[in-house]
């Protein structure tokens, strides 16, 4: 018998350890110096919760914990902040200000996100009162020719998070509220579709367009209908299905609700760093190429985790280029790659847009993907999967990316693998229908009759 290492996961003991090594060294920090640093006053109010996210950031460098460590420089740069902004307010509003900051602090570390966006309601009424208006609304100087100021284009994504989860309806908020306490930058955006859900519903089902490989997402027995051409395995989804996958309260969860990542630019985003978070495998060093593709209207994070779905990180047949009859055709997205002869007519779109390299199948692929979608409002992997906009404007169905029922579902989760790391405030755009149900769609439990 081999002798096996045993294995210990933290002790009470050593927890205490490393808490109190943390506040030593915490209480030591040089405070002064920060000051100077950062041509900033502290008061003692601050002074005491800048240590104490100087000792959760110790305490999460002793466990490993990068989540934890970018969180508490977060939190500190935000204090910085605020008491950057208070040197500019009277005395009277620096008062008022320093409670409601503390009153978030404090709602922040015990987890009160009510508490917390109480405090953010009453921070923005101090600053109307004085007459200001916060850096991220703030309209642009006007020029010499006093011309008015043009806004901003999707001015509503600046709005607080408190703003813009009042404009969903109530049964999406708990799960948005238990997503932003999990990641406070994100952005969590109501599409308003104006789109009555059962109709959408009943369109998507004509003619057997959503197909499924799952038994118990169609039909006992087994159906498919004659007029679509489905792959091997496949057969025609029930309305249950549908309606349950339709349901986007059904998929706001940390993984799933990459389904509404934004795909459109973002310069938040829009660097290399971000990239290559997501990028692994044979695409490991494309971040550049990915910027190029996405260019000044389209996510380079979004165009590389799609490529990494796709193409299995350059791995997959069609992202090396090894199609038999097309060697040297690259296709890193699936375009083109229908039901029926998936890979060979991806290689045939590749031959056809000419992307004989990996480089030009990301560039040129990546182009394809914004005129072709989300220029055109297909910006997320859930409006790619149920095209909405089409339903809206013609009544029909067109331009969907893909027939199974599951892809933008499992897509989402292969996107968050590599999006969660990301310390950036994705953009989520969630739809919101008419007529929905008052609670989500349930998950079919078995096939449905026909």
């Amino acid at each position: 018998m081999k002798w096996k290492e045993p294995t210990f996961g933290a002790t009470p003991m050593l927890k205490a350890l490393t808490a109190a090594n943390a506040h030593r060294k915490a209480k030591a920090f040089d405070l002064v110096a920060e000051q100077k640093k950062q041509k900033l006053n502290y008061p003692d109010w601050a002074q005491t919760w800048m240590r104490k996210y100087k000792e959760d950031w110790y305490i999460a460098k002793a466990n490993g914990d990068e989540v934890g460590m970018r969180k508490a420089q977060k939190l500190a740069e935000g204090l910085r902040s605020k008491l950057r902004e208070m040197a500019t307010f009277p005395k009277w509003a620096q008062e008022q200000m320093q409670k409601e900051t503390v009153r978030w602090m404090a709602a922040e570390a015990n987890g009160n996100i009510r508490e917390k966006l109480a405090a953010e309601k009453a921070g923005r009424a101090i600053r109307e009162k004085l007459g200001l208006i916060d850096t991220s609304t703030k309209e642009p100087p006007k020029k010499d020719d006093s011309k008015p100021a043009q806004v901003p284009p999707d001015k509503s994504e600046n709005d607080s998070f408190e703003a813009e989860l009042s404009k969903f309806p109530e049964s999406y908020r708990p799960a948005l509220l238990k997503l932003h306490k999990q990641h406070p930058s994100w952005r969590f955006i109501a599409e308003e579709t104006n789109v009555d859900f059962n109709s959408f519903l009943k369109a998507e089902m004509k003619n057997g367009l959503v197909c499924t490989e799952v038994s118990k997402y169609g039909y006992s027995p087994s159906w498919r209908d004659p007029k679509f051409k489905y792959d091997r395995g496949y057969n025609a989804a029930s309305p249950k299905a549908v309606s349950y996958f339709l349901d986007p309260r059904n998929f706001l969860t940390e993984s799933r609700v990459f389904q509404f990542l934004s795909g459109k630019y973002d310069k938040n985003t829009q660097n290399k760093e971000a990239v290559n978070k997501v990028l692994s495998k044979s695409l490991a060093n494309k971040g550049d190429v990915f910027l190029k593709a996405g260019g000044n209207e389209a996510s380079a994070v979004f165009l590389a985790a799609k490529a990494m779905v796709e193409s299995g990180g350059g791995t997959s047949t069609l992202g090396k280029g090894q199609v038999p009859e097309y060697i040297g055709w690259y296709n890193m997205y699936g375009i083109g790659a229908n039901d029926g002869s998936a890979l060979k007519n991806g290689a045939k779109t590749a031959k056809s847009e000419n992307w004989n390299s990996v480089d030009s199948a990301i560039i040129g692929g990546g182009k394809w993907i914004n005129e072709n979608y989300i220029q055109k409002g297909q910006d997320t992997l859930y409006s790619l999967k149920w095209n909405v906009n089409s339903f809206r404007n013609s009544g029909t169905i067109s331009k969907q990316y893909a027939t199974n029922i599951m892809d933008a579902y499992t897509k989402a989760d292969r996107f968050s693998k590599g999006l969660k790391t990301v310390d950036a405030p994705l953009t989520f755009r969630i739809p919101v229908y008419k007529n929905m149900p008052a609670t989500a769609c349930p998950e079919p439990t078995q096939a449905s009759s026909k």
